[in-house]
């Protein structure tokens, strides 16, 4: 029913349909450009190597994974697939599915482009209404310099204006893990990203309920509007269709009269 009265709507009452499963694990889902280490990422959060890690596209789908209480997903890279499936796949998994959304971007790659600040804006938007968090994670820091790491988080940070951008090395995690490095570790900065998350975590439920019922009202005022549209539209055919039965019943009658007239004649 909202799909045919509301299509605008659409994406809403998708979300409002997640929302409707109160068992629902809380979903993480990583999204960003193909190739900016989401997977490798989202494997040393996670402590396993469970999400497919190449030069080459590999994430093709939503990729989920559940752990301790939390759904994992890692979605296809933006802007990876020329056909835009990816996109649209990537976009359910954050728009639909996700109650935290990790945006992910190379330190490599310096600053944000158009269609990363725009996505991020958006974001934001939902965040401010929805109580969905929406962190900036930057990847890859160990590929620059300190100085030029200093310069490319400041832009960054002017370019997500309300949006947390937390700077992390996957690669320096898992190299202090294994070696038994705590500063390696720290300076990672796997392990603030991870306790953030857990903050978010926790919110989770109570902000699904806020969002459940901000969505409903919207919903149901949105659909009370579209109906009265529809109502009134559909008195306005009704009337033109009398109108129209009028003129034709008219418009016969005048014909059945000249008719019988001539009848008459012959």
């Amino acid at each position: 029913m909202i799909s045919e009265l509301l299509p605008e709507r659409a994406a809403d009452a998708a979300r409002l349909e997640q929302l409707a499963d109160a068992g629902k694990l809380p979903v993480v889902t990583v999204l960003g450009k193909f190739n900016h280490g989401k997977s490798t990422l989202l494997n040393e959060l996670i402590g396993q190597g469970v999400f497919a890690v190449s030069d080459a596209r590999q994430t093709m789908e939503l990729d989920a994974f559940d752990q301790d209480g939390v759904r994992w997903l890692d979605a296809p890279g933006l802007d990876a697939d020329v056909q835009t499936e990816d996109d649209r796949r990537a976009l359910r998994g954050s728009w639909e599915e996700a109650d935290i959304r990790l945006f992910v971007h190379s330190a490599r790659e310096g600053e944000l482009d158009g269609s990363e600040k725009a996505l991020l804006a958006e974001l934001a938007a939902d965040a401010g209404h929805s109580r969905r968090e929406a962190l900036v994670v930057i990847t890859q820091i160990e590929e620059v310099g300190e100085d030029t790491l200093a310069d490319i988080l400041r832009v960054i940070k002017e370019q997500t204006a309300s949006l947390e951008v937390l700077p992390v090395s996957a690669i320096r995690y898992r190299r202090g893990r294994e070696g038994g490095k705590q500063l390696l570790i720290e300076k990672s900065g796997m392990p603030a990203l991870k306790d953030r998350i857990a903050q978010a975590v926790r919110l989770v439920f109570a902000a699904r309920a806020d969002e459940r019922q901000m969505k409903g009202i919207v919903l149901r005022a949105h659909l009370a509007s579209a109906g009265a549209g529809r109502y009134e539209r559909l008195k306005t055919l009704s009337a033109e269709r009398n109108r129209q039965m009028a003129h034709f019943k008219s418009e016969f009658g005048q014909i059945q009269a000249n008719i019988h007239k001539r009848i008459r004649e012959v």
